[in-house]
């Protein structure tokens, strides 16, 4: 049964392990909010000082409400960088610790999770959705917060200048709120139809390029362009309705803030024309300081609008994240467990009663199989496409666990033994060549650092790979690996240097002489003939045992393991 995994955990977590910066942030997002606030006070205080019927001017005031209007600029500034800061180190904190959670995760999972999951999958989970939750914690709730405080503090900066103001900014908040958020909502459908756009128009040029000959045999070229052109139309009106709606928004924002301000013009002046007692008394600083107040109320409105769309997009994240650090792991492997002990056994394997199904499958693989080798047998695993051979391996290298039963390695579960521990048992090379970033050396080592160049030579000399590698290549085995540097065999030829790098007991031969011609065959048999003489081999290849000479063939067929004696 799977473990269900919260984010509000590793939230909790986080921020008690990073408490001190989480208080200065909220600390900060405080005296951002009130920051904002004080133009507006400052410029009422400015006005005033000088155009206040009855109060006698004094340059002292008024150059005292310049600096105060200045610092209160300098505040927002200040305190503006400092939060910045504090929320891109929140953010690089969060992101570093949660990647390195789900990659902690990804060597704990169970195999199956890779075969029922697409190649991007996990990368999209670590890289796409955990942005997602870094915009959801650190930037947008952030933002999502001071923009709630600053529309807070305008409307009760509003309500201390004047009770009637504040009412009518209390009354058009919501209304503001609804317009924005609807613009908002259908900018980000046409997004959305934009991108399904782009994405069609990008399948259809992969699928011609990945199919054109048959495209040219079937004379199937204008068909391909129609449909071409069609999506490409598609993609264009998409765009462009795209284009014109996030082009009208700004504008009607701006007629908006207009009208409002001056409808509020208009309420003060014609009070004061009238005598009302409502908005009687209002100073031309105060009313200015009125309309500077709702006229910036409109950037943190618009901003809740947004960080509430991305905090939708960065809550799917969280799920499918959730999903993941959810999904079964394999047990613990037994730290105790030593590959020098495990190999001085002489029965190496010991396959006990072992059955294995997939776990979304009633259909069994194996069915109560049983099997032993001892040290230094040289036997092939033959039987038909789909009856286990590979499975059988993923079994032995303890990367599937056995649904029943045990597959044991020097008396020990495999799957029970540490990874660190298998290199020195272990030497598995696949059919083809799986490659990584770094120079050739980094192709043989993993780079594994305890490994040296001396070493690595050793191998590739018993592959026949040394002397092209160090004449042929410039800068030999520090050159960057590309694969058009070495030819189909040498690849093959690379795979079973990696495989003994580290000096394996046991070696598993996957195919690896498939599709190879005659030529090259024949030197990775040479290869092989010398590099697994005092080893214990598996193959899958019966034409690889027929001219190595292996000492039994094994049968894998309808969940059993047939053994038969070579002549």
């Amino acid at each position: 049964m799977k473990k269900e995994y919260r984010m509000k955990d590793f939230m909790l977590s986080f921020i008690k392990k990073h408490l001190f910066m989480v208080i200065v942030l909220c600390l900060l997002m405080m005296l951002c909010a009130l920051a904002e606030l004080l133009p507006p006070f400052a410029l009422r205080y400015l006005i005033d000082s000088i155009l206040l019927p009855g109060v006698e001017y004094h340059s002292s005031s008024f150059i005292f409400a310049v600096v105060f209007y200045v610092l209160s600029y300098i505040f927002i500034s200040l305190f503006t960088i400092l939060e910045n800061l504090v929320i891109d180190s929140f953010g690089q904190k969060l992101i570093h610790e949660l990647r390195y959670k789900m990659m902690k995760k990804s060597t704990r999972m169970k195999y199956s999770y890779f075969t029922h999951h697409g190649k991007g999958e996990m990368t999209s989970k670590i890289i796409d959705d955990v942005n997602a939750i870094e915009t959801l914690f650190a930037s947008g709730l952030v933002t999502l917060i001071i923009s709630v405080f600053k529309v807070l503090g305008i409307l009760i900066s509003v309500y201390l200048f004047s009770w009637v103001l504040g009412l009518f900014l209390t009354v058009i908040l919501p209304l503001l709120f609804y317009i924005t958020r609807s613009f908002q909502k259908q900018m980000l459908k046409n997004q959305i139809r934009n991108r399904k756009a782009i994405n069609k128009l990008n399948n259809h040029l992969s699928e011609t390029k990945e199919n054109i000959l048959t495209i040219h045999n079937l004379s199937a070229e204008t068909y391909r362009e129609k449909g071409f052109i069609s999506l490409l139309q598609d993609s264009y009106q998409s765009r462009k309705n795209s284009a014109l709606f996030d082009s009208v928004f700004s504008p009607i924002v701006q007629m908006i803030r207009a009208v409002l301000i001056a409808v509020v013009s208009l309420l003060v002046f014609y009070s004061q024309e009238g005598n009302s007692p409502l908005l009687l008394g209002i100073t031309v600083g105060t009313f200015a300081a009125s309309l500077s107040l709702i006229s910036n109320v409109f950037k943190p409105v618009e901003a809740i609008g947004l960080q509430l769309q991305e905090m939708q997009e960065g809550l799917s994240g969280v799920k499918r994240v959730e999903e993941y650090l959810s999904e079964d792991e394999i047990p613990d492997t037994d730290e105790n467990i030593k590959a020098e002990a495990l190999l001085q056994q002489d029965d190496i394997i010991h396959i006990q009663a072992m059955t294995y199904h997939y776990e979304d499958g009633e259909e069994k693989i194996f069915s109560a199989a049983d099997l032993v080798l001892k040290k230094k047998e040289k036997v092939t695993i033959i039987g038909r496409t789909g009856a286990g051979k590979t499975t059988l391996f993923r079994l032995l290298l303890g990367i599937l666990i056995p649904t029943d039963g045990h597959v044991y390695i020097g008396g020990k579960d495999s799957y029970l033994i540490p990874n660190k521990e298998k290199s020195r048992i272990f030497g598995y090379v696949e059919q083809g060549f799986s490659s990584i970033d770094g120079t050739i050396m980094d192709q043989i080592t993993l780079k594994d650092t305890s490994l040296t160049l001396e070493k690595v030579k050793e191998c590739m000399k018993k592959v026949y790979l040394d002397d092209y590698v160090e004449n042929e290549i410039k800068d030999g085995y520090q050159a960057e690996f590309k694969e058009n540097l070495f030819s189909r065999g040498q690849l093959q030829l690379l795979s079973l240097a990696r495989a003994l790098v580290h000096d394996p007991e046991i070696l598993l031969f996957d195919e690896i002489s498939a599709n190879l011609d005659s030529e090259t065959e024949k030197k990775i048999l040479e290869a092989l003939s010398s590099a697994s003489a005092d080893k214990t081999v598996i193959s899958i290849s019966h034409r690889l045992s027929d001219q190595l000479g292996f000492d039994k063939t094994i049968e894998v067929k309808d969940g059993k393991m047939i053994v038969q004696e070579q002549d």
